[in-house]
């Protein structure tokens, strides 16, 4: 791998910086999984066990803030010991126009087939995500706020964890190959989807294909993050306020 300037990192080759060896990558994407694992886990036991405040909208909120700090923090240490920063793994402003029109045709795209056609065919109101994300939004306006807040919050962190963070160190460490891209798709959306068990299988699967496969293709096809928030956003959006009006 030939040394270039960062900003011409593109996620369909592995992350552009000085040549730097497989185990410092290797080392990169454990120590930034466990840091940003542990900033997840801190993120919830503050509010929920050490403050002791119940699971409703505005514990959810102060979830998301602890999320978007913490989940950041680690995000960027990690990048850090391979010499990267949030811009060189996509988290830039430039084309957003274009990225955000694309976000929101999928996230739309997604949305009504999910909740036209696959919800209801399904399980509808007893698939075990759906039954999850009523009983933490509950019945009032304020608990979908606080899970807006929590989601939109959550989304940063993640599309950094997964797409920026993950996926380009274990591009560093597999190599350039067409091959080892296929393989690095196919483990950050395994990660995802995992990364949301609490959903139950449900949960899981549509994860896995949506947040998953979908946006880091998509992430891999724009070369920029700016796509994959807007969509990963703007289905949450759905999701939360679909839910709390059908659901």
């Amino acid at each position: 791998m030939t040394a270039s300037p960062p900003s011409e990192t593109t996620p369909s080759s592995p992350p552009a910086t000085a040549p730097l060896s497989k185990v410092r990558w290797a080392t990169a994407l454990l120590l930034g999984i466990v840091l940003a694992v542990s900033a997840d886990v801190a993120a919830q036991f503050i509010p929920l066990v050490l403050l002791d405040l119940p699971p409703e909208g505005r514990t959810f909120a102060l979830v998301g803030v602890l999320k978007l700090t913490l989940g950041l923090t680690a995000v960027a240490l990690g990048l850090r010991l391979v010499r990267l920063r949030f811009r060189d793994v996509g988290f830039v402003a430039d084309h957003w126009r274009s990225d955000v029109w694309v976000g929101f045709a999928v996230a739309a795209v997604f949305a009504l087939v999910q909740f036209i056609v696959i919800i209801p065919l399904t399980g509808g109101a007893e698939r075990s995500d759906i039954v999850v994300e009523s009983a933490r939004i509950g019945d009032s306006l304020a608990g979908v706020v606080g899970l807006l807040t929590l989601s939109w919050m959550g989304v940063f962190f993640e599309e950094l964890f997964f797409r920026g963070l993950i996926f380009n160190t274990l591009r560093g460490v597999l190599g350039p190959s067409r091959l080892a891209l296929y393989a690095v798709v196919a483990v950050t959306t395994l990660l995802f989807a995992a990364g949301h068990g609490y959903q139950g299988w449900a949960g899981v699967l549509d994860t896995g294909f949506y947040g998953g496969l979908t946006l880091t293709l998509l992430y891999v096809w724009r070369g920029r993050l700016t796509a994959c928030i807007v969509a990963h956003a703007l289905w949450n959006t759905f999701a939360v306020v679909g839910i709390y009006l059908w659901y």
